[in-house]
């Protein structure tokens, strides 16, 4: 059985992701961007949990609950992490409900939101919890790529996408896997394409 590894999990979210895009084609007829985000969160907590046991999840959990758990009564970065929101996932042990790692989901590459949840999961990693598996976030999105010359390529994005989030973040390592549909395929048009991305952000603790 493989344990709940960084790599582990960004492979097992781009499979869960794979096979919801394509269930969600037959079953209703569109693609997965037409779904509520908060279906996406379902299918990665469910599909992480069932294919490591020893983890379990919450769902939108409040910043302050977490940070209570912790002791934090202050957060050093409030701005940063947004203490008056909710993680989309947060994934603990399921024997000890220890909080293991967060994960947020976006239904786009839009750089904004990117950035948001890179200084969100950054800010927690540098918070006073002294646990060094929360030191490990990941950002999940998904990506409608067009067919085009004018196009970027989806690699193209990631890289832009992974400077962008060295440069704002403090103390990151940050790395991304990614998976590709051929154009037309799970309810997408022939000039189109999906493209999903899942970025690991660690804290590099030798800086």
């Amino acid at each position: 059985m493989k344990n709940a590894s960084k790599n582990n999990i960004q492979n097992l979210i781009l499979d869960s992701i794979e096979n919801a895009a394509a269930e969600v084609c037959e079953n209703s007829g569109v693609n997965i961007r037409k779904m509520p985000e908060y279906y996406m969160n379902v299918v990665i907590a469910h599909d992480l949990c069932e294919a490591f046991p020893s983890l379990g999840f919450r769902l939108e959990l409040p910043v302050k609950d977490l940070l209570d758990k912790f002791g934090i009564v202050s957060s050093k970065s409030p701005l940063e992490l947004r203490d008056g929101g909710k993680f989309d996932i947060v994934l603990h042990s399921r024997k000890s409900k220890k909080i293991r790692h967060v994960i947020e989901v976006k239904k786009s590459l839009n750089k904004l939101q990117i950035r948001k949840d890179a200084l969100r999961i950054a800010a927690l990693a540098h918070e006073n919890h002294g646990s060094r598996r929360l030191e490990t976030g990941y950002i999940v999105a998904i990506r409608r790529l067009k067919n085009s010359c004018k196009s970027r390529s989806l690699e193209e994005l990631i890289d832009d996408r992974i400077d962008m989030i060295k440069s704002v973040t403090n103390n990151m390592d940050v790395s991304a896997r990614y998976a590709l549909f051929e154009p037309g395929e799970v309810g997408f048009s022939s000039e189109e394409r999906l493209g999903i991305i899942v970025f690991c952000l660690q804290k590099n603790n030798a800086l």
